[in-house]
């Protein structure tokens, strides 16, 4: 409910299926948030966000840790272990070649605030067109997905943001 600001990836992504799924994802959750929510979503590369940006803004990250250094930066304080291999969630283990993460946690640089990495809203055009009732998370506080939205993996963190 706070301010966010979007960072797109600008470096070269380790798969190139997490690089299409990100600009696809925050493409869709910018044009969705104007359309809908009737208003301009912040959008910066991730080589321009400035230790500003940390204090006073949500981040939402997209694409992999080769694309996004924000992602990068903050990639070992996370619950997940990613890899150009593989994604580590829990005792989990997915091939990062087709998957992608998504996920909400506090973000390591600034416990005040939180990051969202690859994901925006998880609703869109039909429920956004039906009733204010189907406006609700569709995932949890974190996921494993392939690059279509199918969920390998989802749930919710415990009180001390852990598995």
């Amino acid at each position: 409910m706070g301010p966010f600001l979007c960072v797109g990836p600008t470096g070269d992504a380790w798969n190139r299926a997490a690089q299409e799924y990100g600009r696809k994802t925050l493409d869709r959750f910018s044009g969705e948030f104007a359309k809908w929510m009737r208003g301009d979503t912040r959008v910066k590369d991730d080589r321009a966000v400035s230790p500003g940006d940390i204090a006073d803004y949500n981040l939402i990250l997209f694409g992999d840790p080769g694309s996004n250094s924000v992602l990068a930066r903050i990639g070992g304080k996370l619950p997940i272990h990613w890899t150009k291999k593989e994604i580590v969630m829990g005792d989990r283990k997915f091939s990062a070649a087709d998957r992608v993460v998504a996920l909400i946690y506090p973000n390591p640089l600034n416990p005040q605030r939180y990051v969202v990495v690859n994901s925006g809203h998880t609703f869109g055009e039909k429920e956004f067109r039906g009733t204010n009732a189907l406006l609700f998370p569709r995932l949890g506080d974190y996921a494993v997905m392939d690059t279509d939205g199918n969920v390998a993996v989802s749930g919710f963190f415990n009180e001390s943001w852990q598995f």
